[in-house]
């Protein structure tokens, strides 16, 4: 347990290498824990910077509170489904995968997280439209042309841009800043999958 407990730490720190992602559950944990970090700071960060010395303030008031919570729930389902997107372009781009496995896995990957999550920010209705965003990008993915840079990634900037509470006028004069900020975020997300996912090894629990 303390091992255990030693090894997180030395992980999260960058001391040891990442273990490679071999199954669906680790897949799924990785994805979930991925989508969180993203979601949570590339919107906390630019509402942050836009509110400046009353950002604490915003804590304090509740309507606000509601809306920062909605906003980060829809960028973290958008997070989901351009990660899982993205592991099924790179199997595909490897050869290791045929569209038609890319896509289930995909699937497969924004159904068992966003499925039934437990939380009470939102309706849990909204969770199904996230399912049926992600599966529909799913059914019409180009995998070939979404392995590389930012391509599987535009979802989850989208959302940010859509839902983070700051007023519609300047969202507009920031968009090419955030959209920016939240790709800078998936770059080493997308770097480390590239070195630690393990096709075959996924592909024999679909």
């Amino acid at each position: 347990m303390v091992f255990n407990s030693i090894r997180k730490v030395q992980r999260y720190l960058g001391l040891v290498p990442p273990e490679p992602l071999t199954s669906l559950d680790q897949l799924k944990e990785y994805t979930e824990k991925q989508a969180a970090f993203v979601s949570q700071v590339t919107l906390y960060t630019y509402i942050k910077t836009r509110a400046g010395t009353q950002y604490p303030k915003l804590f304090e008031n509740e309507t606000y509170l509601v809306s920062m919570k909605m906003a980060r729930w829809h960028i973290f389902g958008a997070a989901v489904a351009d990660l899982a997107i993205f592991y099924g372009a790179l199997m595909v781009s490897r050869n290791a995968a045929t569209p038609e496995q890319a896509k289930s896995l995909a699937e497969r990957i924004i159904t068992a997280i966003l499925s039934d999550y437990d939380q009470d920010d939102i309706d849990p209705g909204e969770f199904d439209g996230m399912i049926d965003r992600g599966r529909a990008r799913s059914e019409v993915a180009a995998w070939a042309d979404l392995a590389e840079g930012a391509n599987a990634f535009q979802s989850s900037a989208d959302a940010l841009i859509r839902w983070a509470p700051i007023a519609d006028e300047l969202k507009k004069q920031d968009e090419e800043i955030v959209r920016n900020s939240i790709h800078m975020r998936w770059i080493g997300i997308r770097r480390e999958i590239k070195e630690i996912l393990v096709p075959e090894a996924i592909l024999t629990g679909l």
